[in-house]
């Protein structure tokens, strides 16, 4: 299997859009009404679906963000929430090129086909980029070195949550 490695550019928002039928109706309306106030200035939209019900885009900029500002706005934009944050807490801990979409498609093709946006870098990897995979990835071993599996968050527990009593709802 061939995964295409973009890493993001201080003019770029990569959106990883998880169940595209719920959410791509307000990330679109999100993305127009920043454009209409102001907010960002759209050069280019490339998206490629990378499975069924979920899709890749990447945004381009006609000026730079600072990285939180482009974290931030993935998020708004109903990109995937723990990817967004994941980046938040890898630009914190200096991880290098703590935003990056790992993708089956090799470029990025504008829907009018003026733009492209080609991979950065190439792995031959089985299967999703998880920490096993990670672990022995010549490009996540290139571009984050030891920080490459570093975890945030824990996994969600199977066991009820014993310090957080929920009134009656």
């Amino acid at each position: 299997m061939t995964n295409y490695w973009y890493v993001a550019r201080s003019n770029e928002l990569f959106i990883d859009t998880d169940n595209v039928s719920k959410s791509i109706k307000h990330t679109r309306a999100r993305l127009q009404g920043a454009i209409e106030c102001g907010k960002l200035e759209v050069l280019e939209v490339m998206s490629m679906e990378s499975s069924p019900n979920h899709l890749h885009t990447i945004i381009t900029l006609k000026n730079d963000l600072s990285s939180v500002e482009r974290f931030v706005w993935e998020i708004i934009l109903h990109g995937d929430i723990y990817r967004g944050c994941c980046n938040i807490m890898r630009w914190l801990h200096g991880v290098p090129y703590p935003n990056v979409l790992i993708s089956p498609h090799q470029d990025f093709l504008s829907h009018d086909k003026k733009w492209t946006r080609p991979a950065d870098h190439v792995c031959q990897c089985v299967g999703k980029h998880k920490a096993a995979i990670m672990q022995t990835c010549q490009v996540a071993i290139r571009l984050r070195g030891r920080h490459r599996t570093a975890a945030f968050f824990g996994k969600p527990s199977k066991n009820p949550c014993k310090i957080w009593e929920l009134p009656d709802l």
